[in-house]
């Protein structure tokens, strides 16, 4: 085995990402990729991204097979599969960028609708909405949507678990089935996805990739154990919040990283972001005042 400086900061980020991957079920590769990818390469990283999750999600998935919702995974898998087929045909064809500036937005968007739900209005605007049970076509048709395009992007980058967690929300209901419904889509998706990108990388740069696997390995599982753990002292409220939050972190560094900045769309994007603050938490002030308002002349 050699050892390189590199592979062991790669390794460090794997703590953070499978931290996240063992409290919520997804998230480590994607949380992970923009080291991994800046550091080894993108060639080597993707592969490594997806190898590296195989032992965690069969342990994971072995050990947690009585609290899987099946059913919603069979779905899953199904409406996934055309997307994955799609995605490794386009893995060496379409710009990684340009999919992950088009996504990172669409996962901001989701999770800041889901933020506002979730945390700003029960925490400061003081209102809980009620939950809207008619599950209308075009809200079938979104989930479904984004089933099909994360397969797509899953089968191209591995990184297309933020968008099938937008289905799975609403399909599995309990933090634990939640979890552990993902970890075995990961455990059926990710051996067909480790097994195509392994044999795309060059045979002399195989014991590269093998070398960074033995050295992220123990780091990853210091912080996959970690995040089982903190998902035992945690309640579906606070679970929601979690990880919508990391959907919001994992969109914002996806959009960031990958558009190509200059001094003037910084600018503009500053301008817009500020008035966009400042009129969001002048609706919340209002909003808040009349939440107020009422419950006194009531």
């Amino acid at each position: 085995m050699t050892f390189n400086m590199d592979f062991f900061i790669v390794g460090l980020m794997q703590i953070v990402g499978f931290f996240v991957q063992g409290t919520t079920g997804f998230g480590c590769t994607v949380i992970a990729a923009s080291v991994t990818n800046g550091i080894l390469g993108t060639a080597i990283g993707v592969p490594y991204g997806t190898i590296i999750t195989l032992p965690f999600l069969y342990y994971l998935g072995i050990k947690g097979r009585k609290d899987v919702s099946w059913k919603d995974l069979l779905k899953i898998v199904i409406g996934c599969a055309p997307g994955i087929l799609i995605g490794n045909m386009l893995f060496s064809s379409i710009s990684p960028q340009t999919a992950k500036i088009g996504i990172g937005a669409m996962i901001i968007v989701i999770a800041t609708m889901n933020i506002h739900k979730h945390i700003v209005k029960p925490l400061i605007m003081k209102c809980v909405e009620e939950e809207n049970t008619e599950d209308t076509l075009g809200k079938k048709v979104f989930r479904y949507g984004c089933l099909l395009l994360g397969g797509i992007v899953h089968g191209a980058f591995t990184i297309g678990g933020p968008l099938i967690t937008v289905y799975t929300l609403e399909a599995v209901k309990d933090k634990k089935k939640f979890r552990n419904t993902m970890t075995w889509l990961w455990c059926i998706l990710n051996v067909w996805n480790a097994y195509s990108q392994y044999n795309k990388v060059p045979f002399s740069d195989r014991s590269y990739l093998i070398n960074a696997l033995i050295i992220g390995l123990p780091l990853a599982g210091i912080g996959f154990f970690f995040g089982m753990r903190f998902l035992e002292k945690i309640n579906r409220v606070q679970f929601l919040r979690i990880v919508y939050a990391i959907l919001m972190l994992i969109g914002v560094n996806m959009f960031k990283s990958s558009v190509p900045w200059t001094p003037e769309l910084v600018q503009y994007a500053t301008i817009f972001l500020g008035i966009v603050f400042v009129g969001y938490t002048i609706m919340i002030i209002k909003n808040k005042n009349k939440g107020i308002f009422a419950a006194q002349t009531k």
